[in-house]
């Protein structure tokens, strides 16, 4: 079902850079204002400026942050800024951080991903896109012509024989690539031999992908794929078009990570706590907790099959629920959803709680998504927002579960961590 290609990568060229590690990125969805700021004054040849640049006033059809990113990707190749390799390679990429008070590498590799619908069921997303964030990203697609970074994706392999051939190649290689971000140490390695790239293609052959992260960019390259085959029609079915960038990982490599994300709420029309309290109790047993290490203890130490989170109404008003019975989801929640969907900690809380005692939907402006537990009861604490809900990490089998049974999750359901750096690989189409 995958089919993949090895590619002529574009990489930073180290020779014009003395500290090149001040070019790259985290993925651009996770980029704050702030953050897009500083990246733009670090360095003049940051990818910031190819994957999410600066507004102005007086943009327009003909120059805007689209047409820029074009301007600054084809002049930096002309000065070899950026220089494509000669070869055609897979390349290996590898994380390591520590978690829990544990060092874990996570270990992928980059290829070239034949683009599919999915209606064919080889590749699954898990998540719902906005349909803006899509159309932001085939724009850039179309000026640039370039996958400026990778999709993330999954593939399960319990014989783990891919990972063996990429760790053996490792130890006979020098990285191309090493840099320490954030605490997170960034490798990348070149693998060029032909047998052993056929090799990883048939292991794949026969192999669903699951999308992990990078569910917009992958639909602007669905979307900007059937538009180059009207355009071009007849074109071979290798066309560079047909493909997309992908860093793909197998499930159960030891360093797969997937962190929470919580949710602050703004609540409209005024925050009436004991009738809210009084709406939850109907479907959760409630727990009051004094601090929030308390909640976190009670949320970790509760089975791994109860839908359990926490919330935080208030400055020291914290709340763990679980809920009463499975049943009683599918009694409040119309019978058209998905049946999978509301077994999910996530989902509950979304459709349940956000959606129906909370009155929000589902990509208003005032619900703001953190991985960061404190920041959300700093948000409440400060009266800047009504309430926070806490969220305990999902399994990957969960993720696959729900992406086999087409079912999507709500937005920002996972936070596969360490993210991947943006501009250490370069596809130009």
């Amino acid at each position: 079902m995958a089919h993949i290609r090895s590619f002529r990568g574009i990489l930073y060229n180290p020779r014009k850079i003395k500290n090149i590690a001040k070019v790259f990125t985290e993925p651009y969805d996770v980029i704050s204002s702030l953050e897009q700021a500083a990246y733009h004054k670090s360095h003049p040849y940051n990818i910031i400026r190819l994957i999410l640049g600066k507004r102005h006033p007086a943009d327009n059809s003909k120059n805007n942050r689209y047409t820029r990113a074009r301007k600054y990707f084809a002049d930096w190749i002309k000065k070899d800024i950026l220089l494509r390799d000669k070869g055609e390679n897979i390349y290996i990429y590898a994380q390591t951080f520590p978690h829990n008070n544990r060092t874990k590498t996570r270990t992928g590799f980059i290829i070239l991903l034949k683009i599919e619908d999915f209606a064919k069921n080889a590749i699954l997303p898990h998540e719902n896109t906005r349909s803006y964030a899509v159309q932001e990203r085939l724009k850039l697609l179309q000026e640039t012509g370039a996958n400026l970074s990778p999709i993330f994706a999954l593939f399960c392999e319990p014989q783990g024989r891919i990972n063996k051939l990429l760790s053996r190649h490792k130890r006979g290689q020098r990285p191309c690539i090493v840099i320490k971000k954030d605490e997170v140490l960034h490798r990348i390695w070149r693998m060029s031999d032909k047998r052993k790239i056929t090799a990883v293609q048939k292991l794949l052959r026969d192999k669903q992908i699951f999308i992990a992260d990078g569910h917009h960019r992958y639909e602007a390259a669905l979307n900007y794929k059937l538009q180059m085959q009207k355009k071009k029609r007849g074109a071979a079915r290798a066309a560079p078009f047909n493909y997309v960038m992908t860093y793909l990982v197998a499930t159960d490599d030891p360093g797969l990570t997937i962190l929470p994300t919580h949710r602050a709420i703004k609540v409209k029309g005024g925050f009436k706590l004991q009738e809210i309290i009084s709406k939850l109790r109907k479907a959760f047993e409630l727990r009051r907790f004094s601090t929030s290490d308390e909640l976190f203890s009670y949320m970790r130490e509760s089975p791994a099959a109860a839908r359990v989170f926490g919330a935080c109404f208030g400055k020291n008003k914290f709340w763990g629920l679980k809920l009463k019975s499975a049943g009683i989801v599918y009694k409040i929640i119309d019978e058209d959803k998905q049946s999978f969907h509301k077994g999910l900690d996530v989902s509950i809380l979304h459709s349940l709680v956000i959606e129906r005692i909370l009155n929000i939907a589902p990509f208003e402006k005032n619900i703001y998504y953190t991985r960061d537990a404190q920041e959300c009861i700093k948000l409440v604490s400060e009266d800047k927002y009504q309430a926070a809900f806490f969220l305990r990490p999902l399994r990957v089998t969960q993720v696959k579960r729900a992406a086999c049974a087409g079912r999507k999750m709500p937005h920002k359901s996972t936070y596969f961590y360490p993210k991947l750096l943006t501009g250490l690989v370069i596809n130009k189409l």
